[in-house]
């Protein structure tokens, strides 16, 4: 009896740590960029327009932000994007997609000189004063990273400990949200968002430069994370996404 007990014990033990260890669900943002034909802006305005009007008649679940480029390679371009899933929604989506595809094509398709796709993760454990839900803001300024691959843990390690740095001098900061690409582009690729109220905000909000903060935080080690932290990437690039709530939809609070 004690040893049948045991074993039950130790099983139902092992299966609580099993779902205590297990990783929550990803959330995960889909990403559409569509590059408009030259001259042909309004038009595909009022097809973008339409289109999202077709997403609102079909009561659809899922929100679609859409960010007008204003800086950067793609100024003039439009980012389209469906945040905060688990990697199987998009599994109930595939009859949806096909009707989706159709009238995208009918309403913007003559406008477009192409379009790329690709999928985003977010990394909560990067992330400062993420507000889910919230409306977006006016703008967004976004950097991306573009990893060494024996760099990945460094830089995520370092982005930690700069956090942490901000946290521990009462640095100001903004909301960032940081992204790791999945499937759909060149990598290994980190993305940082911040928001924006506008471009004005786009000044530091201290005259502290990180290098500052990461030295009063944490002495003459700041500067050897840093170090670290700025080998692990190849390259970057960035550029400022302004919000355009008359192109997007936002679906019907859940009841």
């Amino acid at each position: 009896m004690r040893k049948t007990f045991l074993v039950l014990f130790l099983f139902c033990l092992t299966a609580a740590l099993a779902v205590a260890q297990a990783p929550p669900p990803a959330s995960v943002c889909e990403i559409h960029i569509n590059k408009v034909k030259p001259g042909m802006t309004a038009q595909y305005e009022q097809g973008r327009a339409k289109h999202m009007a077709w997403h609102k008649a079909q009561n659809d679940k899922w929100s679609w932000d859409v960010w007008e480029y204003t800086t950067g390679a793609d100024t003039g371009n439009y980012l389209v994007a469906a945040c905060g899933h688990d990697w199987k929604d998009f599994d109930t989506r595939e009859k949806f997609n096909v009707a989706d595809g159709a009238n995208a094509t009918a309403t913007m398709g003559a406008y477009l000189a192409g379009e790329t796709m690709a999928y985003y993760v977010h990394r909560s454990d990067l992330t400062v004063a993420h507000k889910p839900g919230a409306t977006p803001p006016p703008y967004l300024s976004v950097i991306h990273f573009f990893l060494k691959p024996e760099g990945v843990p460094d830089f995520a390690d370092g982005v930690k400990k700069i956090n942490a740095a901000y946290a521990k001098t009462n640095t100001p900061t903004t909301v960032q949200d940081w992204y790791v690409l999945a499937n759909g582009g060149h990598g290994p690729e980190l993305v940082l968002v911040q928001e924006r109220k506008n471009i004005g905000e786009m000044a530091f909000l201290t005259s502290k430069t990180l290098d500052q903060v990461m030295q009063e935080a944490y002495g003459d080690q700041g500067a050897a994370i840093m170090g670290a932290l700025r080998k692990a990437y190849w390259s970057t690039t960035s550029e400022l996404l302004h919000f355009r709530s008359d192109l997007s939809y936002m679906a019907p609070a859940a009841k």
